[in-house]
């Protein structure tokens, strides 16, 4: 009896063919399908080849095509969506609702506000993992999405509120006044209308403030099983103009960075850091990140230029940044620096790329950890835009090398190692009917838009409703997964990519959560690569 107990849990629990959960979670409704194919750019048989080693294309599908269909259960599924949240739901053309909305209310809440990222967990106590996702919307919310063992998917949970504003002394401030200003609230209005709104709002709502976590990693812990299971989060907060290690033992906020350098060596300037984004740390334990700025707040030694300025900055062996003790957790929202010292400065801070007049939309390590790919978006008048994808050494010894290859760095020269073109694209290679092509908004360029395999291969968010496959031997484009319809809204505009370690690809939109079967992983860090504690070194 107990024997056919257990076979019956068994099969129930992990009968599953559709990884939500088990045999159980197989009644529920299907996730909708946006994407059933990929396109071969490029219609050689390498490029398909390719594309056939990635992702689950139909066996019924055989001989050289444009497009090929993928197996049922592996195509591009929404799993998660919210209604959007628009502040323009909240005027009076809302206020006066009839029966109907009233009744359709609870329904249409939204919970989710700006998707801007997402990173793999795995939990050895629970022998799995989990995804984590960043709302840059409001105030900010990290939310977990996972499938247990059991007979039902978990889904999602709330993992932790206002990830990105709690004290609202740096809101609009370069200082920890507040200036009277306030976290906005994660309370969410209705977002229906029992009026129909104006074809102006409809297609551009205004939008929630963007003050929440931007960007998630996982913390490297030296020689662990594998670089995602790190007990802390680091997390890029908005609200509080700071990256900060959440200690996975005390709850704590330790402040990892809050101002950057304006240039490498000399006498320089310190600012407060505006938009960190795009975390990631090396083998070593260096933590890479990037800082988008309007150029009008910029100091010295970069040149003048109308638009937006991005920087690509490392803090060396921030692995061993020391945690603060969780009394000071509240009062380190006020400090100027890592500490509660006055004027303290972290010379660990080095600047590794800048790019004047455009903005850092993704970075990626390649696959041998020496280069490091950064994805530029630059625009002329708010219309039409470029991306390009650079290419730099982060090896310290060839760091000051003078590149052979031709640079195309921007501003780059004395304030990092030099840049190379490696790709780049505009909106007028985008479909005609790929949504907002021509419209560049600081608000839309949220998220992480670059990611790389472990085999090498080159993902990007190019045109907005796009993922872009490159080789890496020399960027070119070989295939795309593109929406099947355009959906004329914009829950639809792609606003980060990334691997989880569940055999599955993830897309975020600002208020939906997708993911497409892949055969291949993200590239993962090793942990024995980490250097050791200052103490130790000097021990060895």
């Amino acid at each position: 009896i107990v024997f056919l107990t257990a076979l019956a849990y068994f099969v129930v629990t992990r009968g599953g063919s559709n990884n939500r959960g088990g045999v159980l979670s197989s009644f529920s409704k299907p996730y909708d399908v946006i994407a059933s194919s990929v396109i071969v750019t490029e219609e050689d048989e390498e490029s398909e080849k390719l594309l056939r080693s990635i992702f689950y294309v139909a066996k019924s599908q055989t001989g050289e095509s444009s497009s090929l269909a993928l197996e049922p259960n592996r195509r591009l599924e929404v799993i998660l969506s919210s209604p959007p949240d628009a502040e323009s739901l909240h005027d009076e053309e809302c206020l006066h609702s009839d029966s109907e909305h009233n009744n359709q209310k609870q329904k249409s809440i939204p919970y989710l506000s700006h998707l801007s990222s997402t990173t793999w967990v795995h939990d050895d106590e629970l022998g799995r993992g989990y995804l984590l996702l960043a709302d840059v919307g409001r105030s900010g919310r990290i939310w977990r999405w996972e499938v247990g063992g059991g007979p039902i998917t978990i889904g999602r949970s709330l993992h932790m509120e206002r990830s990105g504003c709690r004290s609202g002394l740096w809101v609009d401030a370069d200082e920890p006044t507040g200036n009277g200003t306030s976290c906005p609230e994660n309370l969410f209005g209705d977002s229906t209308c029992s009026k129909p709104l104006s074809r102006a709002k409809a297609s551009s709502p205004p939008k929630p403030p963007v003050l929440g976590s931007a960007s998630l990693a996982v913390e490297l812990t030296r020689n662990a099983e594998r670089s995602s299971a790190g007990k802390s989060i680091i997390v890029a907060e908005w609200g509080e103009r700071r990256i900060v290690r959440v200690e996975g033992e005390t709850g704590a906020r330790t402040p990892l960075v809050t101002s950057v350098p304006n240039q490498n060596g000399g006498d320089r300037v310190w600012r407060r850091v505006s938009r960190p984004n795009h975390l990631m740390y090396t083998p070593f334990g260096d933590l890479l990140f990037a800082d988008n700025f309007e150029s009008d707040a910029i100091t010295a030694n970069i040149s003048n230029n109308s638009g937006h300025v991005g920087v690509v900055y490392r803090k060396k062996e921030a692995v061993h940044a020391a945690p603060i003790p969780v009394e000071q957790s509240r009062d380190a929202h006020g400090w100027r620096g890592t500490t509660s010292a006055e004027h303290h400065l972290d010379e660990s801070i080095d600047i590794l790329f800048q790019a004047s007049g455009g903005v850092v939309e993704g970075m990626a390590l390649a696959p041998d950890f020496s280069v490091l790919y950064v994805l530029v978006t630059s625009s002329q008048d708010h219309s039409d835009w470029t991306k390009t994808v650079y290419k730099l050494s982060i090896v310290a010894e060839d760091e000051d090398d003078e590149d052979e290859n031709g640079s195309d760095s921007g501003d780059n020269a004395n304030n990092g190692a030099e840049a190379t073109l490696f790709y780049r694209m505009s909106s007028t290679n985008c479909k005609a009917n790929d949504a907002y092509k021509d419209v560049f908004d600081m608000h839309d360029s949220v998220g992480s838009k670059l990611v790389v395999d472990e085999k090498g291969t080159m993902y990007l968010i190019a045109c907005p409703s796009t993922v872009t496959l490159l080789s890496q031997d020399d960027g070119r484009v070989v295939g795309t997964l593109a929406l099947d319809h355009l959906q004329n809204s914009q829950a639809m505009l792609f606003t980060s990519i990334n691997f989880g370690e569940d055999g599955y690809f993830y897309i975020t939109s600002p208020n939906e959560l997708m993911r497409v079967k892949s055969r291949v992983g993200g590239m993962t860090l090793p942990t024995n690569m980490v250097v050791p504690p200052p103490t130790s070194k000097l021990k060895g």
